[in-house]
């Protein structure tokens, strides 16, 4: 480093001079002070005398000389005034240098952000215990609604044993698809705000525990394909998909199995017959890429807006009310990953997201 002009270094020690007080201690090999100066009055130092052992004059200083050619600085100490100050401990050839230099500012500072750490983290665990007492409560106004759906359950299903007419039959029907979706509705109310809950702990980003996209595909593919067989949709893996290539990701492999779940059961509600919904895998400049594509009609415009918001519904109420791509978003984003949607050229629409691969 270049040294700098006299005038600098005339400002720079009018500076230090003015604002930190500085003060200098000179000790021999023996330990004892041999010369002093600056303002040695601030940091406590009053009648010091030369030949004594400097432990026994400043006890801030006890122990550390001599200092066997090792320079230190210790940040912040208390002398015996009081005041903290900046030790700057320098071995020279006249001997042991103790530089003390004011630190009442930088102190002060420490203590501000220790204090603004301290309330970050008190506001951090009520927010965590606002949201559990919400979480409990959740809990109890959805077992509260569960109880009696499943009595209305259980009433329709034994009533579809009686002797009932074809019209009964039909209204019977219609009752008990519309209680089985109520019951779906409020599971996923409480998975969507359970998973704001489970957002808040860490999740394990060891490679040993990472889960495979595509293992997990496949296992989702595999429990959904009779829903897709009954609505005449065809549900695949991607052909073109290396599956013998290693494809972790960060995350957690159940809620993994749900964001796949949720994606593919979208694709089908919006997916005519004797078309075909793919799962897809792809590298991404070293992330993973997956992708689900279905050959529906495609998100309409005043939809595409709410898609990944809680409750969020198209203006026609088609579908079920937006709660399982709201979870996917939460889920994905807390990975450190990515989601989202765009049409495709050759129709239908492709949702996608994009997760990290665990570090090694």
């Amino acid at each position: 480093m270049a040294l700098l002009p006299a005038s600098v270094l005339d400002y720079l020690n009018q500076l230090t001079a003015a604002y930190r007080s500085p003060a200098y201690l000179l000790i021999n090999d023996e330990g004892s002070l041999t010369a002093w100066g600056g303002n040695t009055d601030a940091y406590g130092l009053n009648g010091l005398q030369a030949g004594a052992p400097v432990g026994e004059q400043a006890f801030f200083l006890e122990g550390l000389f001599p200092l066997n050619g090792q320079e230190m600085v210790l940040s912040c100490l208390q002398t015996d005034s009081g005041r903290p100050a900046d030790l700057h401990l320098l071995p020279r050839a006249e001997g042991d240098y103790a530089i003390l230099l004011d630190a009442t500012t930088q102190e002060m500072q420490q203590r501000v952000m220790q204090q603004k750490g301290n309330e970050l983290n008190l506001s951090y665990q009520r927010l965590v215990k606002e949201i559990q007492k919400k979480e409990i409560l959740l809990h109890c106004i959805v077992h509260d609604l569960a109880g009696p759906l499943m009595g209305i359950k259980g009433g329709y299903e034994l009533l579809a044993k009686e002797n009932i007419s074809e019209a009964g039959r039909k209204f019977l029907e219609i009752g008990l698809r519309q209680a089985n979706r109520q019951e779906t509705l409020i599971r996923e109310i409480l998975q969507a705000f359970s998973a704001e809950v489970e957002s808040l702990s860490r999740f394990s980003g060891d490679p040993a525990q990472a889960p495979d996209v595509i293992s997990t595909a496949r296992e989702v593919i595999e429990a959904l394909s009779p829903a897709f067989a009954l609505n005449q949709v065809k549900l695949q893996l991607d052909p073109a998909v290396d599956v013998t290539q290693a494809w972790k990701v960060a995350g957690e492999k159940t809620r993994l199995e749900r964001v796949l779940s949720n994606l593919i059961e979208n694709a089908l509600r919006y997916s005519p017959a004797n078309s075909t919904v793919t799962v897809g895998c792809h590298d991404d400049e070293g992330d993973v890429l997956v992708t689900i594509d279905d050959e529906g009609p495609g998100i309409p415009p005043e939809m595409a807006p709410m898609l990944f918001q809680k409750f969020g519904q198209g203006k026609k109420g088609r579908g079920k009310i937006g709660l399982g791509l709201y979870f996917c978003r939460i889920t994905v984003e807390h990975w450190r990953g990515e989601i989202g949607h765009q049409p495709r050229p050759q129709g239908g629409t492709r949702f996608w997201f994009r997760l990290p691969r665990p570090q090694k």
